[in-house]
């Protein structure tokens, strides 16, 4: 990793987007070729709404699995689905 960013970076939480616009901008991509992953709902929706890509990790705690995995672009259950994804 190049740089680990949190909400406590940019005072808010992940219903704002800024933590993922922090992240962007240390990477200087552009932002519809930044991937974001989330396995909360709630953080999904915020960084998809931001024009992110938004990549969904299976989660048991979160009990919107179904809503997560429709709205996301991609859908994993694990990070080694996703190596595979981005191969």
């Amino acid at each position: 990793f190049s740089g680990i960013f949190s909400c406590a970076d940019v005072s808010k939480g992940k219903d704002s987007p800024d933590v993922y616009n922090l992240g962007l901008s240390h990477l200087g991509t552009d932002r519809e070729n930044t991937f974001v992953f989330e396995d909360a709902l709630y953080a999904l929706s915020t960084a998809k709404s931001a024009g992110f890509k938004t990549v969904g990790v299976r989660d048991s705690s979160e009990a919107c699995q179904a809503e997560l995995r429709k709205i996301a672009d991609y859908y994993i259950t694990d990070y080694e689905s996703a190596i595979e994804l981005f191969k």
